[in-house]
C-alpha cells in the first residue's frame, strides 16, 4: 500500500452479540483477519470462551444495554451482528446499533446482521432497519441444496416467502440454452425462468434478448422452485 502511494486504511471491526455456537463460530472464523468483539451475558460461557478464542476480545454483559455497547468502543464497530437464541434480542438490538452506529460511529454509517429464525419476523427485521436478516433453517437448506447439486448447478439460494430459486449455473456443451438467443427460446411454458445475468469477459452483464449463451459461461437465472428441474434441462443436457 505505501509503495503504490495509498494510505492504510483501518483494520474492519465486528461486533457480535451472543457467544452460541453461531456467534462462537463466526468469531473464531472471522477473528484472524478482522477485528472482532463479541459480548455474551452468561458469565461462565464468556469465560470459556475467552481461552478458546484467542483471536477475539470477549465481553461480559448483556448486549441489549445501551451502556455495555458504549463501554464495549462500539461506536468503532463496523458490522453488528446478533447470534443470540431470542429473535425478539436480534431485532431489537439490531435496531439500537442502527442508530448508534448512524450518530456516533466516525467510520460512517454500518452494518447491521440479524439471526431471525421466525418466519414471520424476517420481513420485519427487514423492513424497520435491520440491514440483513438471516435464518439458520434457509441457510442450511442452500447448502444442502448445493451439496445435492454439486457439480451441476454452481449455487443454489431460495428466496424466502416466495417459493423461488435464484441459481448460479454453467451451461453444458450442446444444451439447449446455447441453441439461441434467449429471445427464441420457451422460457415461459409452465411457469417463467428468468435469466439476470451472464458472466462475460470478466464481467457481469445483464442478460437482454438478443442475449446468446455460450457454452462455458455461468449464468444466473431465478426461477419458481418447482421449475429447477426445467433449469437443469436448458443448461446440462
Amino acid at each position: 500500500m505505501t509503495l503504490m502511494g495509498e494510505m492504510q486504511h483501518r483494520r474492519h471491526g465486528v461486533m457480535i452479540l451472543g457467544g452460541g455456537l453461531v456467534g462462537s463460530r463466526v468469531a473464531e472464523l472471522l477473528g484472524k483477519t478482522v477485528e472482532v468483539k463479541l459480548v455474551e451475558k452468561d458469565h461462565k460461557r464468556a469465560e470459556e470462551l475467552s481461552t478458546r478464542l484467542e483471536d477475539t476480545e470477549i465481553l461480559h454483559g448483556d448486549g441489549g444495554d445501551e451502556n455495555i455497547l458504549d463501554t464495549a468502543w462500539f461506536a468503532d464497530m463496523d458490522t453488528f451482528v446478533t447470534a443470540t437464541g431470542e429473535n425478539q434480542l436480534n431485532i431489537l438490538s439490531c435496531l439500537l446499533a442502527k442508530n448508534r452506529m448512524n450518530k456516533q460511529g466516525r467510520y460512517g454509517s454500518g452494518k447491521t446482521i440479524a439471526m431471525v429464525n421466525r418466519e414471520d419476523y424476517q420481513v420485519l427485521a427487514s423492513t424497520i432497519g435491520t440491514d440483513i436478516a438471516m435464518s439458520k433453517k434457509i441457510l442450511a437448506g442452500n447448502e444442502i441444496l448445493k451439496f445435492i447439486r454439486r457439480g451441476e448447478l454452481l449455487s443454489v439460494a431460495h428466496i424466502h416467502g416466495f417459493d423461488t430459486e435464484v441459481i448460479e449455473v454453467e451451461a453444458a456443451p450442446k444444451s439447449t440454452i446455447t441453441r439461441a438467443p434467449l429471445a427464441r427460446l420457451d422460457l415461459s411454458s409452465n411457469g417463467k425462468i428468468l435469466i439476470g445475468a451472464v458472466f462475460r469477459n470478466g464481467n457481469w452483464e445483464t442478460a437482454l434478448g438478443d442475449t446468446h449463451i455460450n457454452e462455458g459461461e455461468c449464468v444466473i437465472a431465478v426461477c419458481a422452485s418447482t421449475r429447477l428441474k426445467k433449469v437443469r434441462e436448458l443448461f446440462l443436457m
